[in-house]
């Protein structure tokens, strides 16, 4: 019976591995946090490729469960408890390092401020017009930028 049709697959909610995900990305935003705090914003980078497909992975089982929200059912308590505590803690991280990412942009900012005030006080220099000495030259746009965002 070759042309036999195959029953279709019922969708599995793979509750250890969302726990597991879950788990490896606090743990990454953990590390994240402490870049942060020592201000060490290029090690960061080589951490997002894992963070992009931790996220994916876990956008995919959350899709499953929209899908097929009766999956929510076969959890078993003890792994229901386990998801609870690892997404306590993970919320817990994300919202320190959210903390620490606004700190950062903000010394971002405050340093291509001080960045700025310089450049523009080093090139304000003396004119001359048609009364004498005016003062000071208008202040000619620098555009300043950075190789990295925050």
């Amino acid at each position: 019976m070759a042309n036999e049709l195959k029953k279709p697959v019922a969708p599995e909610l793979k509750v250890k591995n969302v726990i597991t995900l879950t788990a490896r990305l606090a743990q990454l935003l953990a590390e994240e946090v402490d870049l942060l705090s020592e201000m060490k914003v290029a090690k960061i980078e080589p951490l997002q490729q894992e963070k992009l497909f931790l996220v994916a992975a876990l956008d995919a089982q959350r899709k499953l469960i929209d899908k097929h929200p009766h999956l929510l059912e076969t959890i078993p308590s003890q792994d229901q408890q386990d998801l609870k505590e690892v997404v306590e803690v993970f919320n817990n991280i994300l919202a320190e390092n959210h903390r620490k990412l606004l700190l950062a942009k903000e010394v971002n900012h405050k340093i291509v401020q001080a960045i700025t005030t310089v450049v523009m006080q080093s090139t304000k220099r003396m004119v001359y017009d048609d009364k004498g000495l005016t003062g000071i030259a208008p202040f000619e746009t620098l555009s300043v930028t950075l190789n990295k965002r925050i």
